[in-house]
């Protein structure tokens, strides 16, 4: 379980690593279809919420407060679930420190404005989505 200072650290590094992420992703946008600064903004903003909202219901589901059988069954259900989202999350973030963020991890195509406030944690377009998913179901 992590305590209160170093959640507040991960939230500072996080929120120097998005206005970061900002200018860089305004620099990179040379080759990409530009993207209004202040959708990528917004949606870089509702990541990190995301992401701080995620680190407390996991310490918060982490501590041992109920000991009857259906809050345990109820915790060990959702503890992966909000893993796999922190681990999107935190990967967006990384994406954004790197200036990397609003593009396509795979095909390197800026990510549309409407997917990210959708879904701001995305990393792939949705063709390349499709494309893994038939690579996995072939």
């Amino acid at each position: 379980m992590r305590d209160a200072g170093s959640m507040r650290d991960t939230t500072v590094s996080a929120s120097y690593g998005v206005a970061r992420a900002s200018r860089k992703l305004a620099e990179r946008r040379v080759g990409h279809r530009p993207m209004r600064r202040s959708s990528t903004a917004l949606a870089l903003s509702r990541l990190e919420r995301e992401h701080v909202a995620l680190l407390l219901a996991i310490c918060e589901l982490e501590s041992p407060n109920d000991t009857d059988s259906s809050s345990l069954a109820l915790r060990d259900a959702l503890l992966p679930l909000l893993r796999e989202d922190l681990r999107q999350t935190q990967r967006a973030l990384t994406r954004a420190a790197n200036g990397n963020y609003g593009a396509c991890e795979d095909c390197g195509r800026a990510l549309s404005a409407r997917l990210l406030e959708l879904d701001p944690s995305a990393t792939t377009c949705p063709v390349c989505q499709s494309h893994a998913r038939r690579a996995t179901v072939d």
